[in-house]
């Protein structure tokens, strides 16, 4: 699934090229993509210029002239961008045509939505989606983690993965972030001292910023895949060795997902 590193790498690429410009036309091939009726999503962007990409969280937003174009990729969603005279692949469900180039929404797993929602709408809809903290938002504090977790007797991991804590963790990261803690996953959240928070807090920041570097794990819009998956540190790696302590990094199910982590490197909290 394309989490923050990946959907802020798309709102970059895409905002250099798209800021500005005019959809002309939208084709729209799946119905259950959009969550408005087919014709008025077509009807509602179509002739709106871009005036921003921003994202929050995992979500990507275009905004318009009166309204708000918001996206999820969920599993498998990506855009890329291609001539206007390219061919449609069997997977691209929604296509904007700019005046040179289009921009293809392409979703083999078909889990991805798009929503158009007007502006003074967007604060209620994020409301209503109980967002937690931008990894980068001044409020996201020791403090804040611990008043959030002390009522909380589960894993570690199962809490980075809620979005209503900080928002944009997915799998890939919270397994990374894990790591460069030094927190066994298992760990019990409300367990956790506020420097162990504090920690989590600075290994967020940097396990994004070192992804953004390398611009995520998923194909961009220019359908070149970004390379950070050469640098994870645990993530997929099960059977192999911790770059760190030379021990073997092993895979089990924690809070329903597959989770990787050194059992040396990463003891569990009493």
């Amino acid at each position: 699934m394309p989490e923050l590193a990946e959907v802020e790498t798309t709102r970059r690429d895409l905002s250099k090229v798209i800021e500005g410009r005019i959809i002309n036309k939208v084709s729209v091939y799946l119905d259950k993509i959009v969550y408005n009726k087919k014709n008025e999503f077509i009807k509602t962007i179509e002739g709106q210029k871009v005036n921003s990409v921003k994202r929050r969280g995992k979500w990507l937003l275009f905004e318009l002239d009166n309204n708000y174009l918001i996206i999820h990729f969920r599993m498998e969603g990506r855009f890329y961008l291609l001539p206007l005279e390219a061919l449609k692949d069997k997977h691209d469900y929604v296509i904007f045509y700019f005046n040179d180039f289009s921009l293809h929404y392409n979703d083999p797993r078909l889990f991805g939505k798009m929503e158009v929602i007007k502006k003074d709408e967007i604060d209620k809809f994020f409301e209503d989606k109980k967002l937690g903290l931008e990894y980068t938002d001044p409020n996201l504090t020791s403090k804040y983690l611990k008043d959030k977790f002390k009522t909380h007797h589960t894993d570690i991991k199962k809490m980075l993965l809620d979005q209503s804590f900080i928002t944009g963790i997915g799998n890939i990261y919270a397994d990374e972030i894990l790591f460069a803690s030094r927190i066994n996953p298992k760990t019990f959240a409300d367990k956790l001292t506020k420097p162990k928070l504090q920690e989590i807090i600075d290994n967020t920041k940097k396990v994004f910023e070192h992804a953004l570097k390398y611009k995520g794990t998923y194909p961009n819009i220019d359908g070149k895949r970004g390379t950070f998956e050469n640098h994870l540190m645990v993530h997929m790696r099960k059977g192999m060795k911790c770059y760190v302590c030379g021990n073997i990094i092993v895979k089990e199910k924690v809070g329903g997902r597959g989770t990787y982590y050194c059992p040396v490197c990463q003891k569990k909290c009493k």
